[in-house]
């Protein structure tokens, strides 16, 4: 059997940080139309190309008017002559020329000539009712920083300021390289003994939620040759690489002895479960994130190291997930939501620091936030995984303490933050 007992832990803060510290990352640019920009990554910081509004216009129907008419208040109108002292104003067009006041319509009477016969009001000052050259979006003035995930609200700003396509941050590629004798790939009829593998699209579907470019590698079988292959084709084409399966303990979990002989590890795993078995290395300068093969810690672990990744590429940051504080509904149990049993067989012994992940439903109380287990087995399936809003992170002894109507700390899952 070969020897762990060198294998280093790090907690997940400090495996992203060491995946951050190591990722050489160079961002390529491209140039875009604003119809496929929507979840795409502003560039460079781009500002007004125009005053909008380009001139005086009036912010209702009504009519346009001299303010000097008004200087010393309501004037006769009897007399006014459609053109000369008075025009139409009509909302978000230009004010007719030598006009610079504007007067709503309900504050207008006319006859049933349609002869102006009477105001209602006068205006407060000169400009009133209406919008000043630039002053929605002065030229020159910033619309959005560089490393600005565009929506189609920002979109639609750009569009009224002059653009027509804009420079964003090429997507990363992320290269995925799943392992296992044990998996086939989809479409085939399921042999005795075997399963799909599924974590290929899993990931290929969040990392384009996320903005990379998925490059999955088609699964390999537990052979050291072609894994090792595999780690240095996709280290040297994509700008972040990660590899399932094959970090754990068995006969042949080749990965971590992989790694070390062709890159740097940084660690073997990390302090939690599910996902213990998650690593953070460098191969030709690129980062390598080792995921846990179990479809749970794939999902959880994938948006705990993975996305960070990729959003240290578009964004030169780290996204922070949401956390909340909320009230226990309902007992957690054990690691996995089980009662503890008192007599059972011992646990495994685990570091000072290792924490359980449960998956919690939240709900939206008059009070405040509260929320409970999900309902289910020890294993949460994947489609249960799904349902879950939040985490709680706890040492699994803690879990098991925690009684309805403690305050519990949260990790939302969703909605995925990008500012």
């Amino acid at each position: 059997m070969r020897d762990h007992s060198k294998h280093i832990q790090l907690t997940r803060e400090q495996a992203i940080e060491k995946l951050i510290e190591v990722s050489e990352f160079a961002p390529r640019t491209e140039l875009v139309d604003l119809h496929s920009a929507c979840g795409r990554v502003t560039a460079t910081a781009l500002t007004s190309r125009y005053d909008i509004p380009s001139a005086l216009c009036s912010q209702m129907d009504g009519i346009a008017v001299h303010f000097d008419d008004f200087v010393d208040g309501m004037p006769d109108v009897s007399a006014w002559t459609f053109g000369s002292d008075y025009a139409w104003a009509n909302t978000g067009t230009a004010m007719p020329a030598g006009f610079d006041t504007a007067i709503a319509i309900e504050q207008v009477e006319f006859d049933d000539a349609g002869t102006l016969v009477a105001l209602k009001a006068t205006p407060s000052q000169r400009g009133a009712s209406c919008n000043q050259p630039g002053s929605t979006f002065a030229k020159g003035e910033l619309l959005l920083p560089a490393r600005t995930r565009l929506t189609p609200t920002k979109i639609s700003a750009l569009a009224m300021c002059g653009y027509t396509e804009v420079e964003v941050v090429a997507k990363p590629r992320v290269a995925f390289i799943p392992t296992g004798d044990e998996l086939v790939e989809m479409g085939c009829e399921l042999p005795a003994g075997k399963a799909y593998e599924s974590n290929g699209i899993l990931l290929e579907q969040k990392l384009r939620l996320w903005g990379a470019e998925p490059v999955i590698y088609p699964c390999l079988p537990d052979d050291w040759d072609q894994i090792k292959a595999a780690i240095l084709d996709a280290s040297e084409k994509a700008d972040i690489v990660a590899i399932n399966a094959g970090s754990s303990k068995g006969a042949k979990d080749f990965t971590m002895e992989i790694l070390e002989e062709i890159g740097t590890v940084f660690c073997h795993e990390t302090n939690h479960g599910p996902g213990h078995h998650t690593s953070a290395s460098q191969v030709n300068g690129t980062p390598v994130l080792g995921i846990s093969g179990p479809p749970a810690g794939c999902e959880i672990t994938s948006d705990w190291y993975l996305k960070p990744l990729v959003d240290y590429f578009l964004y030169g940051h780290v996204v922070e997930f949401t956390t909340a504080t909320a009230t226990l509904a309902q007992p957690l149990g054990g690691a996995h939501g089980k009662p503890e049993k008192p007599g059972g067989a011992p646990r495994k012994k685990v570091s000072p620091d290792f924490f359980a992940i449960r998956p919690v439903k939240v709900e939206y109380e008059a009070d405040g936030l509260s929320v409970k287990p999900l309902p289910g087995s020890k294993h949460h399936n994947l489609l249960q995984l799904d349902e879950a809003d939040a985490y709680v992170e706890k040492k699994p002894a803690e879990l098991a303490r925690l009684e309805p109507g403690a305050h519990v700390e949260i990790e939302l899952r969703f909605p995925y933050r990008t500012d």
